[in-house]
């Protein structure tokens, strides 16, 4: 019996002892662009800068916001579209180039 008494209040301190344990999921704060361009092969520029990147891609990680993104390809005039990016949000986005003439 004292066996049994000693083991039971073990486990009773062990169980006290315990941390809840509280698990957190997490948060997604950036928010990815998808970029196509007919025809393919634009450069990327994002807020003005040269990305390196050619479509067809895509820019990760943006944060959230109001971003221009301006497509150039020779031949063809520049086109620039204005994105508003929500965090976890993806965006896609096909640009239709006319002729530059």
């Amino acid at each position: 019996m004292k066996k049994f008494f000693l083991l039971l209040m073990m486990l009773v301190a062990f169980l006290s002892c315990r941390e809840n344990i509280v698990e957190f999921e997490d948060e997604i704060t950036t928010g990815t662009i998808y970029l196509s361009s007919l025809p393919g092969g634009a450069d990327i520029y994002f807020e003005n800068n040269k990305t390196g990147k050619t479509t067809p891609d895509s820019l990760t990680s943006v944060l959230p916001g109001s971003y221009t993104i301006k497509l150039r390809l020779s031949g063809y005039a520049d086109e620039s579209v204005i994105v508003n990016i929500h965090s976890g949000e993806k965006r896609f986005i096909t640009v239709n180039f006319r002729n530059n003439y």
